[in-house]
C-alpha cells in the first residue's frame, strides 16, 4: 500500500475535510503543515503517482467511535 493516501472525510462544522488514514496521508499533511489535505493538495498527490481512497466506515462503526454503543 505504499502508493495509496487514504484518507477519511468529516464534516467540520458543514464543511467535509479531508484527513488522512494512513502514514502516507501523514506525511503529506506534515509537509503541507495542515491537519487535513485540501482538494488542491489531493490532486497534487494524485499528479505525483498516488491513488487516494477514502476509507469508508459503516454507521456502526461511526456510532463506536463515538463512544455510543451499537
Amino acid at each position: 500500500m505504499s502508493g495509496t493516501v487514504l484518507i477519511r472525510v468529516e464534516d467540520n462544522y458543514g464543511t467535509p475535510a479531508a484527513y488522512p488514514a494512513n502514514e502516507n496521508g501523514r506525511l503529506f499533511c506534515a509537509m503541507t503543515g495542515c491537519l487535513t489535505l485540501r482538494p488542491s493538495d489531493l490532486k497534487r498527490i494524485q499528479a505525483l503517482g498516488f491513488e487516494v481512497v477514502i476509507e469508508r466506515r459503516d454507521d456502526a462503526a461511526v456510532l463506536e467511535s463515538l463512544g455510543v454503543p451499537a
